[in-house]
Protein backbone atom coordinates (compact mmCIF):
# COMPACT_ATOMS: atom_id res chain seq x y z
CA UNK A 1 0.00 0.00 0.00
CA UNK A 2 2.08 3.11 -1.34
CA UNK A 3 1.45 6.43 1.18
CA UNK A 4 -1.15 8.39 -0.95
CA UNK A 5 -3.38 4.99 -0.46
CA UNK A 6 -3.00 4.79 2.76
CA UNK A 7 -3.32 8.63 3.87
CA UNK A 8 -6.46 8.78 1.68
CA UNK A 9 -7.60 5.59 3.89
CA UNK A 10 -7.27 6.60 7.25
CA UNK A 11 -8.26 10.42 6.40
CA UNK A 12 -11.66 9.54 4.21
CA UNK A 13 -12.22 6.72 7.58
CA UNK A 14 -11.83 9.91 10.09
CA UNK A 15 -13.91 11.94 8.40
CA UNK A 16 -16.99 9.85 8.46
CA UNK A 17 -18.52 11.32 10.87
CA UNK A 18 -16.39 14.20 11.79
CA UNK A 19 -18.35 17.66 11.73
CA UNK A 20 -20.88 16.37 10.13
CA UNK A 21 -24.57 16.63 10.98
CA UNK A 22 -25.99 13.46 11.31
CA UNK A 23 -29.25 13.01 8.80
CA UNK A 24 -32.01 12.81 11.23
CA UNK A 25 -35.89 13.22 10.32
CA UNK A 26 -37.33 11.91 13.65
CA UNK A 27 -36.61 10.32 16.89
CA UNK A 28 -38.64 7.57 18.77
CA UNK A 29 -37.98 6.42 21.98
CA UNK A 30 -37.69 2.61 23.41
CA UNK A 31 -37.51 1.08 27.31
CA UNK A 32 -34.87 -0.79 25.98
CA UNK A 33 -32.47 -1.97 22.45
CA UNK A 34 -34.84 -5.28 22.80
CA UNK A 35 -38.09 -3.04 22.79
CA UNK A 36 -36.88 -1.11 19.65
CA UNK A 37 -35.93 -4.60 17.76
CA UNK A 38 -40.02 -5.36 18.91
CA UNK A 39 -41.27 -1.89 17.76
CA UNK A 40 -42.61 -1.28 21.25
CA UNK A 41 -41.89 2.31 21.88
CA UNK A 42 -42.83 4.29 24.80
CA UNK A 43 -45.04 7.37 25.52
CA UNK A 44 -42.54 10.78 26.71
CA UNK A 45 -44.43 10.65 30.01
CA UNK A 46 -42.77 7.31 30.62
CA UNK A 47 -39.47 8.80 30.00
CA UNK A 48 -39.56 10.34 33.55
CA UNK A 49 -39.48 6.44 35.45
CA UNK A 50 -36.00 5.43 34.51
CA UNK A 51 -33.10 4.59 31.56
CA UNK A 52 -34.35 4.81 28.23
CA UNK A 53 -32.94 4.98 24.73
CA UNK A 54 -33.27 7.55 21.87
CA UNK A 55 -33.11 6.05 18.40
CA UNK A 56 -33.27 8.91 16.22
CA UNK A 57 -34.07 7.95 12.02
CA UNK A 58 -33.79 9.36 8.59
CA UNK A 59 -35.95 10.15 6.08
CA UNK A 60 -35.51 6.77 5.23
CA UNK A 61 -36.85 4.98 8.40
CA UNK A 62 -33.52 3.88 9.02
CA UNK A 63 -32.11 4.06 12.69
CA UNK A 64 -29.01 6.11 12.56
CA UNK A 65 -28.34 6.92 15.45
CA UNK A 66 -28.96 5.33 19.74
CA UNK A 67 -28.39 7.25 22.61
CA UNK A 68 -28.38 5.54 26.02
CA UNK A 69 -30.04 7.69 28.43
CA UNK A 70 -30.15 7.33 32.50
CA UNK A 71 -32.59 8.38 34.61
CA UNK A 72 -30.91 12.06 35.43
CA UNK A 73 -31.51 12.59 31.96
CA UNK A 74 -27.63 12.33 30.89
CA UNK A 75 -26.65 10.30 27.65
CA UNK A 76 -24.14 7.96 28.67
CA UNK A 77 -23.22 6.25 24.88
CA UNK A 78 -23.50 7.38 21.62
CA UNK A 79 -24.41 4.89 18.76
CA UNK A 80 -23.93 5.80 14.89
CA UNK A 81 -25.35 4.06 12.15
CA UNK A 82 -24.28 4.20 8.42
CA UNK A 83 -26.45 2.31 5.32
CA UNK A 84 -26.16 2.19 1.33
CA UNK A 85 -28.70 1.38 -0.41
CA UNK A 86 -30.63 -0.09 2.64
CA UNK A 87 -27.78 -1.95 3.61
CA UNK A 88 -26.01 -1.41 7.33
CA UNK A 89 -21.88 -0.96 6.16
CA UNK A 90 -20.96 0.67 9.39
CA UNK A 91 -21.56 1.12 12.82
CA UNK A 92 -19.95 1.85 16.14
CA UNK A 93 -19.44 3.97 19.39
CA UNK A 94 -18.98 7.97 19.12
CA UNK A 95 -18.26 11.04 21.16
CA UNK A 96 -19.85 14.59 21.20
CA UNK A 97 -17.90 15.71 18.19
CA UNK A 98 -19.43 13.06 16.25
CA UNK A 99 -16.11 11.37 16.19
CA UNK A 100 -15.91 7.19 15.82
CA UNK A 101 -14.14 6.19 18.90
CA UNK A 102 -14.84 2.07 17.46
CA UNK A 103 -16.01 1.17 14.37
CA UNK A 104 -17.13 -1.85 12.66
CA UNK A 105 -16.94 -1.85 8.93
CA UNK A 106 -19.19 -4.20 7.16
CA UNK A 107 -18.14 -3.96 3.34
CA UNK A 108 -16.70 -6.57 1.53
CA UNK A 109 -14.86 -3.81 -0.41
CA UNK A 110 -13.02 -2.35 3.18
CA UNK A 111 -9.68 -1.05 1.50
CA UNK A 112 -7.36 -2.12 4.90
CA UNK A 113 -9.10 -5.53 4.96
CA UNK A 114 -8.67 -6.28 1.30
CA UNK A 115 -4.68 -4.72 1.44
CA UNK A 116 -4.04 -6.79 4.49
CA UNK A 117 -5.66 -10.29 2.87
CA UNK A 118 -3.71 -9.78 -0.60
CA UNK A 119 -0.45 -9.70 1.22
CA UNK A 120 -1.48 -12.28 4.29
CA UNK A 121 -3.15 -14.91 2.48
CA UNK A 122 -0.05 -16.37 1.04
CA UNK A 123 -0.10 -19.93 2.43
CA UNK A 124 -3.59 -19.11 4.32
CA UNK A 125 -5.94 -20.34 1.17
CA UNK A 126 -8.19 -22.74 3.87
CA UNK A 127 -9.17 -20.20 6.29
CA UNK A 128 -12.69 -18.84 4.81
CA UNK A 129 -13.28 -14.92 4.55
CA UNK A 130 -16.61 -14.40 3.48
CA UNK A 131 -18.51 -11.95 5.66
CA UNK A 132 -15.39 -10.41 7.14
CA UNK A 133 -15.31 -7.74 9.80
CA UNK A 134 -12.72 -4.95 9.80
CA UNK A 135 -12.91 -3.18 13.57
CA UNK A 136 -11.19 -0.08 14.56
CA UNK A 137 -10.20 1.38 17.77
CA UNK A 138 -9.89 5.21 17.39
CA UNK A 139 -9.80 6.33 21.69
CA UNK A 140 -9.76 10.38 20.41
CA UNK A 141 -11.75 10.41 17.75
CA UNK A 142 -8.76 11.23 15.22
CA UNK A 143 -6.45 8.45 15.42
CA UNK A 144 -6.47 5.11 14.34
CA UNK A 145 -4.97 3.07 16.96
CA UNK A 146 -6.04 -0.70 16.08
CA UNK A 147 -7.49 -2.15 13.03
CA UNK A 148 -8.74 -5.81 13.67
CA UNK A 149 -9.74 -8.31 11.04
CA UNK A 150 -12.59 -11.11 12.05
CA UNK A 151 -14.30 -13.86 9.77
CA UNK A 152 -17.69 -14.63 9.82
CA UNK A 153 -17.55 -17.02 12.39
CA UNK A 154 -16.15 -14.58 15.16
CA UNK A 155 -12.02 -15.40 14.36
CA UNK A 156 -9.91 -12.46 14.42
CA UNK A 157 -6.95 -13.48 11.88
CA UNK A 158 -5.06 -10.31 11.79
CA UNK A 159 -4.27 -6.50 13.17
CA UNK A 160 -2.72 -3.50 12.26
CA UNK A 161 -1.18 -1.51 15.36
CA UNK A 162 -0.38 2.19 14.26
CA UNK A 163 1.55 4.36 17.10
CA UNK A 164 2.21 8.18 16.37
CA UNK A 165 4.93 10.87 17.45
CA UNK A 166 4.02 13.79 19.87
CA UNK A 167 2.70 15.45 16.91
CA UNK A 168 0.47 13.35 15.90
CA UNK A 169 2.35 12.10 12.99
CA UNK A 170 2.37 8.39 12.14
CA UNK A 171 5.65 6.92 13.05
CA UNK A 172 5.46 3.25 12.62
CA UNK A 173 2.73 0.25 11.43
CA UNK A 174 2.83 -3.35 12.44
CA UNK A 175 0.79 -5.72 10.15
CA UNK A 176 0.44 -9.17 12.33
CA UNK A 177 -1.00 -12.66 11.72
CA UNK A 178 -2.64 -13.26 14.96
CA UNK A 179 -3.07 -17.15 14.12
CA UNK A 180 0.83 -17.41 14.07
CA UNK A 181 1.75 -14.22 15.96
CA UNK A 182 4.24 -13.30 13.57
CA UNK A 183 5.03 -9.42 12.58
CA UNK A 184 4.39 -9.92 8.44
CA UNK A 185 4.65 -6.42 7.63
CA UNK A 186 6.02 -3.23 9.54
CA UNK A 187 6.61 0.71 7.99
CA UNK A 188 8.44 3.20 10.05
CA UNK A 189 7.80 6.89 9.36
CA UNK A 190 9.66 10.03 10.06
CA UNK A 191 8.32 13.29 8.76
CA UNK A 192 10.42 16.29 8.17
CA UNK A 193 7.98 19.30 8.30
CA UNK A 194 10.69 21.88 7.99
CA UNK A 195 11.57 20.43 4.50
CA UNK A 196 7.89 19.01 3.53
CA UNK A 197 9.52 15.11 3.10
CA UNK A 198 7.98 11.76 4.54
CA UNK A 199 10.68 8.62 4.53
CA UNK A 200 9.12 5.49 4.84
CA UNK A 201 10.76 2.02 5.29
CA UNK A 202 8.89 -1.06 4.85
CA UNK A 203 9.99 -4.03 6.34
CA UNK A 204 8.60 -7.57 5.17
CA UNK A 205 7.73 -10.63 6.72
CA UNK A 206 11.74 -12.06 7.75
CA UNK A 207 11.99 -8.11 8.84
CA UNK A 208 13.87 -7.49 5.97
CA UNK A 209 14.23 -4.09 4.40
CA UNK A 210 11.94 -4.11 0.99
CA UNK A 211 12.00 -0.32 0.40
CA UNK A 212 13.12 2.71 1.87
CA UNK A 213 11.39 6.15 0.07
CA UNK A 214 11.48 9.77 0.79
CA UNK A 215 8.33 11.50 -0.55
CA UNK A 216 7.62 15.01 -1.01
CA UNK A 217 4.26 15.41 0.65
CA UNK A 218 1.61 16.77 -1.75
CA UNK A 219 -1.04 19.43 -0.53
CA UNK A 220 -4.03 18.17 1.11
CA UNK A 221 -6.51 18.94 -2.01
CA UNK A 222 -4.42 16.03 -3.88
CA UNK A 223 -4.76 13.60 -1.35
CA UNK A 224 -8.36 13.87 -0.11
CA UNK A 225 -11.00 12.56 -2.21
CA UNK A 226 -13.20 14.66 -0.12
CA UNK A 227 -13.35 16.94 2.77
CA UNK A 228 -11.88 17.61 5.05
CA UNK A 229 -9.87 19.48 4.36
CA UNK A 230 -11.14 21.64 2.40
CA UNK A 231 -8.51 24.18 1.12
CA UNK A 232 -8.88 26.46 -1.83
CA UNK A 233 -12.03 24.05 -3.44
CA UNK A 234 -15.58 24.70 -4.67
CA UNK A 235 -17.06 23.65 -1.39
CA UNK A 236 -15.11 25.60 0.70
CA UNK A 237 -15.60 28.51 -1.50
CA UNK A 238 -19.70 27.92 -1.74
CA UNK A 239 -19.24 28.17 2.22
CA UNK A 240 -17.61 31.57 1.70
CA UNK A 241 -20.14 33.17 -0.49
CA UNK A 242 -23.20 31.70 1.70
CA UNK A 243 -21.52 33.43 4.32
CA UNK A 244 -20.53 36.54 3.08
CA UNK A 245 -24.57 36.60 1.59
CA UNK A 246 -26.05 36.05 5.05
CA UNK A 247 -23.96 38.98 6.44
CA UNK A 248 -24.17 41.58 3.62
CA UNK A 249 -27.74 40.23 2.78
CA UNK A 250 -29.18 43.27 0.77
CA UNK A 251 -32.54 44.71 2.87
CA UNK A 252 -35.18 45.45 0.24
CA UNK A 253 -37.57 48.54 0.68
CA UNK A 254 -40.83 46.32 -0.19
CA UNK A 255 -42.00 43.60 1.69
CA UNK A 256 -41.72 40.08 0.99
CA UNK A 257 -44.52 38.28 0.05
CA UNK A 258 -44.89 35.55 2.31
CA UNK A 259 -46.35 32.27 0.96
CA UNK A 260 -49.42 30.08 2.54
CA UNK A 261 -48.46 26.14 2.60
CA UNK A 262 -50.72 23.33 3.23
CA UNK A 263 -48.33 22.24 6.17
CA UNK A 264 -46.45 23.60 8.46
CA UNK A 265 -42.84 23.39 7.74
CA UNK A 266 -40.07 21.93 9.45
CA UNK A 267 -36.69 23.06 9.00
CA UNK A 268 -33.49 20.91 10.23
CA UNK A 269 -29.89 22.51 11.47
CA UNK A 270 -28.87 19.84 8.59
CA UNK A 271 -30.71 21.66 6.19
CA UNK A 272 -33.49 18.60 5.32
CA UNK A 273 -37.27 19.93 5.00
CA UNK A 274 -40.60 18.24 6.45
CA UNK A 275 -43.96 18.88 6.27
CA UNK A 276 -45.59 18.66 9.21
CA UNK A 277 -48.48 19.71 11.95
CA UNK A 278 -47.40 21.66 14.67
CA UNK A 279 -48.61 20.39 18.49
CA UNK A 280 -47.09 22.38 20.83
CA UNK A 281 -43.55 23.70 21.75
CA UNK A 282 -41.83 21.86 25.11
CA UNK A 283 -38.86 22.92 27.45
CA UNK A 284 -36.93 20.56 25.17
CA UNK A 285 -38.66 19.54 22.29
CA UNK A 286 -40.93 19.92 19.48
CA UNK A 287 -44.25 17.77 19.58
CA UNK A 288 -45.51 17.59 15.50
CA UNK A 289 -47.38 15.04 13.58
CA UNK A 290 -46.04 13.84 10.13
CA UNK A 291 -47.89 15.29 7.45
CA UNK A 292 -50.94 12.60 6.21
CA UNK A 293 -50.15 10.25 9.07
CA UNK A 294 -51.38 10.14 12.97
CA UNK A 295 -48.06 9.41 14.14
CA UNK A 296 -46.90 11.91 16.38
CA UNK A 297 -42.90 13.01 16.92
CA UNK A 298 -40.68 14.19 19.56
CA UNK A 299 -38.03 16.63 18.05
CA UNK A 300 -35.39 17.95 20.11
CA UNK A 301 -34.76 21.98 20.06
CA UNK A 302 -31.37 21.12 19.60
CA UNK A 303 -31.67 19.50 16.14
CA UNK A 304 -34.28 22.50 14.43
CA UNK A 305 -33.14 25.55 12.96
CA UNK A 306 -36.87 26.98 12.05
CA UNK A 307 -40.47 26.00 12.07
CA UNK A 308 -42.80 28.06 9.85
CA UNK A 309 -46.67 27.93 9.71
CA UNK A 310 -48.34 27.10 6.87
CA UNK A 311 -49.27 30.91 7.45
CA UNK A 312 -45.31 31.79 7.05
CA UNK A 313 -45.64 32.88 10.66
CA UNK A 314 -42.29 31.94 12.72
CA UNK A 315 -43.21 29.53 15.10
CA UNK A 316 -39.48 28.73 16.16
CA UNK A 317 -37.82 29.92 17.49
CA UNK A 318 -40.24 32.48 18.80
CA UNK A 319 -39.47 36.26 16.84
CA UNK A 320 -38.18 38.65 19.80
CA UNK A 321 -39.81 41.65 20.29
CA UNK A 322 -39.28 44.92 21.67
CA UNK A 323 -35.70 44.28 21.81
CA UNK A 324 -33.29 47.48 22.51
CA UNK A 325 -31.17 47.88 19.60
CA UNK A 326 -27.78 50.05 20.20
Amino acid sequence: MNHSYKTICLSLFLSLLLGQELDISYVKYYQTREDFLLQKSMMATERRSGDYVQVSFNEKNEAVLFEAINAQGQITSREALEYAKGKLIRKGQINNHNQYTKMIDYRDNELWRKEFIDWWIVGNETLSLGGDQTRFTIPNGNEVRQIQFETIDGKIFGQIELDYDYLGNLSEERWQNLLTGDIIRRFQYRFDVMANVNQIWEYGRQGELISHMSLEMAPADQLYKMPPPRTGNSLSEAEIIMKEIQMKRTMLPYSAIIPRTEFDELLFKSGQRMSVDFISIGENEIKLKLSGTQEFLHIPKGRVESLTSRNGMVIYPEPIRNANYK
